[in-house]
This record gives C-alpha cells, sequence and structure tokens, in this order.
C-alpha cells in the first residue's frame, strides 16, 4: 500500500469519525434543548400557579369589602369557575411543554442518525473508490 492510500484510508476514517462525533453531538444538544423546554415549563406553571393564587385572593378580598358571603352561592361559583379555568391553562401548558421536549429530543435523533449516516456513506464510498483505484477487488467487470 502506497503511503497516499494509506493517507486516503485515514483520511476516510477521519471523515467518518467527525460524523460520528457530529451525531453524539447532535444528540446531547437535543436532549439539553429538550431539558430546557421541560424547565420553561415548569416555570410557567409555577408563574400560572401564582397568579391564580394572586387572582383568587383578590376575589376574596373583593367580596369581603363588598360584604358578600364567600362561602356559598355564586362567589362560590365564580371562585369554582377560576380554579378550573386555571386548571385546564396549566394542564395544557404542561401537555404542551411535553410535547415540546418530545419534539426537541426527536428533531436531534433524527438529524443526528442522518449525520451518522452520512459518515457511513462516506466512508464505505471512500474505501470503495480507494480500492478500486489499488485494485484490492482484483479485475471487476
Amino acid at each position: 500500500m502506497s503511503f497516499f492510500t494509506f493517507l486516503s484510508v485515514v483520511g476516510a476514517i477521519k471523515q467518518y469519525s467527525d460524523a460520528d462525533n457530529a451525531s453524539s453531538q447532535m444528540r446531547e444538544a437535543g436532549e439539553k434543548n429538550a431539558q430546557l423546554a421541560e424547565l420553561e415549563t415548569q416555570e410557567r406553571l409555577r408563574r400560572s400557579r401564582y397568579q391564580y393564587n394572586q387572582e383568587q385572593g383578590q376575589r376574596v378580598v373583593s367580596f369581603a369589602k363588598a360584604g358578600v358571603d364567600i362561602g356559598s352561592g355564586s362567589s362560590m361559583a365564580v371562585m369554582a369557575e377560576a380554579a378550573t379555568v386555571a386548571e385546564r391553562e396549566m394542564a395544557f401548558t404542561t401537555e404542551q411543554g411535553k410535547r415540546t421536549a418530545s419534539a426537541r429530543r426527536a428533531g436531534a435523533s433524527a438529524q443526528a442518525d442522518s449525520m451518522s449516516s452520512q459518515g457511513e456513506s462516506l466512508l464505505i464510498s471512500n474505501i470503495g473508490k480507494i480500492g478500486n483505484e489499488n485494485n484490492w477487488w482484483g479485475k471487476i467487470t
């Protein structure tokens, strides 16, 4: 094997290795992005709960100032409806966060798989080309 052939083989292996490393980095970046989406969702939920608690507190104070009995009737219905709406919003935010994280993981995985496949294709193609140029396979008709 000539020195040039050796360098060609090393170059092909290096391209494969680089593609494999890029693939791993893509997966890692996707996982970090997914974790970030999960943290953002937790923060949105925390803020939603805080806002709901603040609004419920304001309702109680308003009802009390107006002399309304908060333990019965329409005031309870208003507070129950607000709680239901808040729970729906938080459930939607939770589901949205899960889907966003899942999509980020899946997207990164698809990109990483593609990069890995490209690296394998390059390696096979380059070794095949080098083999043909150096008659490693014998006479192919």
